[in-house]
């Protein structure tokens, strides 16, 4: 399986889950520093393999991107997108927005996942699947972290469109739409709670997925929103 973003704090939980599970997980990301780190959170993870990749997949670049992986690694069974940027600290009102930082969120958290899907997508076996993760700020407002929630919505929307242009004829696509997410930098932060998911929690229900086990494998779009409310598949507005 692919991971993409697996040295961030979502992504590291999902590696962790699907090592558990016993995947070979292919633990792609732009650091190498970052990825020797995830490595060692990771050690003890098994019975799965971790294989650390240092790659920008979200290069203009696809074609390249897409022919080095298959090169090194043949298709994937699976693989997730785990991807973003939070901006700078703080709120920012909207109509205060720069454009440098407009430029920037569009790029981290919309031209990347485009790019990422157009270079993974094709990497995928015809009975794969592709899992990716939208915060639920693409459903409301979200004042003082506009861009959030505008990116999102786009991602969405990206991913939907791609589902139905597939139309069935090639990967599984999912689109898990999520909520406030334990992580080990959020839980650094003082950010944490209980009733939130985990990402290792995203990381085994991606795993089933993608191995076509349980009761959503026909449901494109998920949403995970905290641990009370499991897996819903409209959203509870």
């Amino acid at each position: 399986m692919l991971v993409v973003g697996a040295s961030g704090g979502i992504g590291e939980g999902v590696t962790r889950a699907l090592l558990t599970l016993g995947a070979t997980v292919v633990a792609a990301g732009r650091s190498e520093a970052r990825l020797n780190g995830l490595a060692e959170y990771a050690a003890d993870a098994g019975p799965g393999i971790l294989r650390p990749h240092v790659v920008d997949v979200s290069d203009p670049d696809s074609a390249a991107v897409r022919s080095a992986l298959a090169q090194e690694y043949g298709t994937f069974d699976g693989a997730v997108l785990t991807l973003g940027n939070w901006g700078p600290q703080g709120r920012t009102g909207l109509l205060e927005v720069t454009d440098e930082l407009w430029d920037t969120m569009i790029a981290d958290n919309l031209s990347s996942h485009f790019r990422a899907l157009r270079a993974v997508t094709p990497l995928l076996a015809p009975d794969g699947a592709l899992v990716h993760f939208t915060g639920f700020s693409a459903e409301l407002p979200y004042p003082g972290a506009a861009l959030i929630g505008a990116t999102n919505a786009a991602k969405k929307s990206l991913l939907r469109t791609l589902t139905a242009e597939l139309d069935g004829k090639g990967p599984r696509i999912y689109e898990l739409v999520i909520g406030p997410v334990r992580t080990r930098p959020r839980a650094a932060a003082g950010a944490d709670s209980v009733s939130w998911l985990s990402g290792e929690d995203l990381g085994r229900h991606a795993g089933e997925l993608i191995a076509r086990r349980g009761p959503w494998t026909a449901e494109p779009l998920q949403y995970l929103l905290d641990r009370a409310s499991g897996v819903l598949t409209m959203s509870p507005q």
